[in-house]
C-alpha cells in the first residue's frame, strides 16, 4: 500500500511540474518543439547573440568615430555630424538608484559602493559596458559588409547612426521643395528595373517602364 502511494505521488508530482502548453481563445496552441536546433556559428553563438556581441564591439571602441543623421518626423534631414565614441541615452548611469536588502528578501543582491562611502545592496545589475540603467528603444543591424546601422527616435527626432560616413539626402522635389518620398521611390525602382533589363541583355524604356 505504501509503495502504491509513493508511486502515485511521483506520477502526480511529475505531472504537476510539466504545465500544459498555453492555448489561445482562437484554438492556437503554444509551440513547444521547433522541430530543429537553432544553428550556431564557429564561436558557439546564435545569430542574435553574435549581433549583440558585435554591437558591443562597435559601441565600446574608444577609437571609433560614428556618423549620425538627425531626421525630423516628416523625413527631412536636419543635421549630419560625426560622433566621437558613441551616442548615450540619458537613462544610462554610473551608479544604481535602487537598493535591495538580503535580510528583507531572503537572498543576496549585488553590492555597490555608494557616493557616501557606504556599501549598499542593489536590485540592479551592471551592463556589459560598465553602466547601469537602460537605453532608449532602437533597432540595429549589420549590412553584408558588416557595417553597423542603428535606427531610433529621441527627443522628438528620428536618427540613423552608422560606423561609416554616409550622406543621406532629402527626397524632395527640386522645383517645389516639397517632401516627395513617392517620387524618390519610383525613380529608385526604375533604376533597379533598368539594371535587371541590362543583365538580361535587353533595353529598358524609361518612359514606359518596360523592357524591350
Amino acid at each position: 500500500m505504501l509503495v502504491i502511494l509513493a508511486i502515485s505521488a511521483i506520477v502526480f508530482s511529475g505531472c504537476a511540474g510539466t504545465p500544459a502548453p498555453l492555448t489561445a481563445t482562437g484554438g492556437a496552441v503554444q509551440v513547444t518543439d521547433l522541430g530543429f536546433q537553432i544553428p550556431k556559428n564557429a564561436l558557439g553563438n546564435t545569430v542574435e547573440q553574435q549581433n549583440i556581441i558585435d554591437r558591443l564591439k562597435v559601441t565600446t571602441d574608444p577609437t571609433k568615430v560614428l556618423w549620425i543623421h538627425l531626421i525630423s518626423l516628416d523625413g527631412k534631414i536636419i543635421q549630419r555630424m560625426p560622433v566621437s565614441h558613441k551616442v548615450t541615452s540619458s537613462g544610462k548611469r554610473l551608479e544604481p538608484v535602487t537598493a535591495g536588502s538580503s535580510a528583507e528578501y531572503g537572498y543576496d543582491f549585488p553590492k555597490v559602493l555608494g557616493a557616501d562611502g557606504n556599501t549598499y545592496e542593489t536590485v540592479e545589475f551592471m551592463q556589459p559596458d560598465g553602466t547601469f540603467g537602460g537605453s532608449d528603444p532602437y533597432i540595429f543591424w549589420f549590412d553584408p559588409p558588416h557595417r553597423y546601422h542603428q535606427w531610433g527616435t529621441a527627443g522628438g527626432l528620428g536618427y540613423l547612426l552608422t560606423d561609416y560616413p554616409i550622406d543621406l539626402r532629402d527626397p524632395q522635389d527640386l522645383v517645389t521643395g516639397m517632401f516627395n518620398a513617392d517620387l524618390a521611390a519610383y525613380e529608385w525602382q526604375k533604376l533597379q528595373e533598368q539594371q535587371m533589363c541590362l543583365q538580361a541583355g535587353k533595353i529598358y524604356d524609361m518612359e514606359k517602364g518596360v523592357c524591350k
